[in-house]
């Protein structure tokens, strides 16, 4: 199957199970009280322990995805509570045995290795490489840093095959080429001040309105900043904003088809991760439905859909349940078998051959998952 399930943040069904299985976190109000009350050593332990809970959470969520046949997990941005504030001046070393959460931080990637679960995650909309206020970038730098030291500590590769996936939040000042090429070169000035592994991660998403249509995004932070910056950006593709804001050339409207096939591209070989959800109603387009109304289609390319519901995993389990059996038939598999078929030699086939010359990894499902490298 070319289509693939990701669970976004939380798990519904462990949450009906054990209202134990839920995130938690301290706000800065309640931490400052706690330590006013009863002594920075109280509040530091709780906060520890808060987040030691999400981390154990994290893994059990991952487990519960291999188990149910969940392909992906868009990491919680709310595991490390005020600890990922960025105007924090708190760090992971003050909390007390702060090694019990850096070995749960491991054994998240151990787990996710272990079940074949990809990660990711995305920081909010307040998160702008680019604002009139310039302390709000260098926060904003801070918290996309932070999120890729959470996945170097994983243990996932440096690379958008564990993306940190980012909405731009920002406009141009017109809507005129210049001013859409001045942001680009603002935005890749700001780009390049975060850390080489959060730059090597960073995926940008298309908008539910404003600037940046799926076709805008394409054209100007990829490939005009190929162009100018021998760099284009990865892009990360949400269909309900497409929809919401369609992307046109001469007034003609994009088809949703196209603007995938061209985002899948930018990945260059890595296995794209994308979101898919659908509005709840049409009086509130912008609100997400509890579930979806039908299964993801396939668009001829393997993907990672995130699916941004309501009902998280509920959702997607009913949509393996609409789908049926998935296992290749015979027929098929002899039709493919026939075609791609070489003589074992040097007691190995000749397709692995193929895979060594062209320099790729190949992943345990057998797509290529990353091109060496890059």
């Amino acid at each position: 199957m070319n289509t693939k399930y990701g669970l976004v943040c939380a798990s519904k069904i462990l949450e009906q199970e054990d209202s134990a299985n839920t995130f938690v976190g301290m706000t800065r109000k309640a931490y400052t009280e706690l330590s006013s009350q009863q002594g920075d050593q109280a509040a530091l332990k709780k906060l520890k322990d808060e987040i030691l809970s999400n981390l154990n959470l994290t893994v059990k969520i991952i487990d519960f995805c291999r188990d149910s046949g969940i392909d992906h997990y868009r990491l919680n941005t709310s595991v490390f509570g005020i600890l990922s504030d960025p105007s924090s001046d708190l760090s992971i070393t003050d909390l007390p045995e702060h090694g019990q959460l850096l070995n749960a931080i491991k054994e998240i990637g151990r787990t996710a290795v272990t079940k074949g679960v990809s990660l990711s995650i995305q920081p909010d909309k307040f998160c702008k490489l680019i604002d009139d206020d310039d302390s709000v970038v260098e926060k904003s730098i801070k918290e996309i840093n932070f999120y890729s030291w959470f996945l170097d500590e994983i243990g996932a590769q440096e690379n958008i095959s564990a993306p940190i996936s980012l909405h731009l939040n920002s406009q141009p000042n017109k809507e005129d080429h210049d001013a859409y090429c001045d942001f680009t070169d603002r935005f890749y000035g700001n780009f390049k001040e975060l850390d080489p592994s959060a730059q090597r991660r960073l995926v940008l998403k298309n908008a539910d309105h404003g600037s940046w249509s799926a076709f805008n995004l394409f054209k100007y932070l990829h490939i005009y900043c190929y162009e100018e910056h021998d760099f284009g950006f990865p892009l990360a593709y949400n269909n309900l904003f497409d929809a919401l804001n369609p992307s046109k050339i001469d007034n003609s409207v994009v088809e949703q088809k196209i603007n995938i096939g061209a985002f899948h591209e930018t990945w260059h070989g890595v296995v794209p991760v994308f979101t898919w959800t659908e509005s709840k109603s049409a009086d509130q387009p912008r609100a997400f439905a509890p579930e979806l109304s039908q299964p993801i289609p396939d668009f001829g390319y393997q993907i990672k859909w995130e699916v941004d519901v309501t009902l998280k995993d509920l959702a997607i389990l009913k949509l393996f349940e609409d789908e049926g059996p998935s296992r290749i038939t015979e027929e098929s598999l002899r039709e493919i078998t026939r075609g791609r078929y070489k003589k074992v030699t040097k007691n190995y086939n000749a397709l692995y051959e193929a895979a060594r010359s062209e320099n790729t990894i190949v992943s345990q499902d057998g797509q290529q998952d990353i091109t060496q490298g890059q």
